[in-house]
């Protein structure tokens, strides 16, 4: 298979996990004001006239901060956009090459932050690499249910990423930056 091919794959598969995410989850998660009932009254109309100005258009929104993806130890833009990969069911030293592999390729590019997606637990080398590494474990029974869930929530999460298999960065013969999308 090319790895076009796997890439579209992938692609379809990340998007229909991200269709598949857990609206409590991402309510349980989201960023919230203090409870309004701790503050005092003066803080509370402050925050009340602040809301009602914003609605008559009179004070700018503020927005959003964006999710980042670079570490502050590596040598990344502060919003660099993540590279996801995408590595699961592989084996510990074959994601290593594969990891060497996207090391070597993505070197140069200090506007793009590599994000390991991955099942396996072998921290001291990705601290080594500087990327930011999202864990799924494999759980046994009763907590199996949390790597699906997990595995959706991060495809929802970096859905708008560059999304690339493990087995992209073991192909030297091929460039990476021809299937980045801008």
């Amino acid at each position: 298979m090319s790895l076009q091919n796997e890439i579209a794959d992938l692609r379809a598969r990340l998007q229909a996990l991200a269709r598949g995410v857990d609206d409590e989850l991402l309510r349980r998660y989201v960023l919230k004001f203090p409870p309004a009932d701790r503050l005092s009254l003066y803080r509370r109309t402050r925050i009340l006239i602040g809301r009602v100005l914003r609605w008559l258009k009179l004070r700018p929104t503020r927005k959003l901060e964006p999710w980042l993806a670079s570490m502050q130890h590596a040598p990344r833009s502060e919003a660099a956009e993540p590279i996801v990969i995408w590595a699961f069911d592989i084996d510990r030293d074959t994601l290593r090459r594969s990891c060497e592999g996207f090391q070597t390729q993505l070197a140069d590019l200090y506007d793009r932050a590599p994000v390991l997606i991955t099942d396996i637990a072998d921290f001291a080398f990705y601290s080594r690499l500087g990327w930011l590494v999202e864990y799924v474990p494999r759980l046994s029974a009763p907590a199996a249910g949390y790597a699906a869930r997990k595995q959706c929530y991060l495809a929802w999460r970096y859905q708008d990423a560059v999304v690339f298999p493990a087995s992209a960065g073991l192909r030297a013969d091929v460039q990476l930056q021809e299937f980045m999308r801008d």
